[in-house]
């Protein structure tokens, strides 16, 4: 049998816990107030040899956009929380290069010249 004491002290740590945590999930983080994240602007420009078609996606994390094209073109996104792409030659032949613009300043740059080789980007944005 267990001591009535036990079950006392178990349940009072079990509705502690679980208040505790409740509120941590209701209350914001003290220092992430609104407006904490700003919105960026990134281009994906999609560059390499003049004509290559290609097929992809790109978007924030938690939306994308499926995408037909031609080198050369890019892609505006406005995010606070960051850009994916992906994007696939459609063809053997030629180079398939994608640089992450933010703000103005290149981020990141891929390239593939495999035959209907794959890019992946992505950047992500802290405060």
């Amino acid at each position: 049998m267990i001591p009535r004491r036990l079950i006392g002290a178990t349940a009072l740590v079990a509705a502690s816990a679980a208040a505790t945590s409740g509120c941590l999930f209701l209350a914001p983080r003290p220092d992430v107030g609104p407006g904490t994240f700003r919105e960026r602007t990134v281009i994906l420009v999609i560059d390499g040899t003049a004509g290559l078609p290609f097929e992809g996606s790109y978007g924030t994390p938690a939306k994308t956009t499926a995408v037909r094209g031609a080198v050369p073109t890019q892609f505006t996104v406005k995010t606070a929380v960051g850009v994916v792409g992906t994007f696939t030659k459609s063809a053997a032949d030629g180079e398939l290069v994608v640089r992450v613009m933010v703000d103005g300043q290149e981020v990141q740059r891929r390239a593939t010249s495999a035959p209907f080789g794959t890019v992946t980007v992505s950047q992500l944005f802290s405060r």
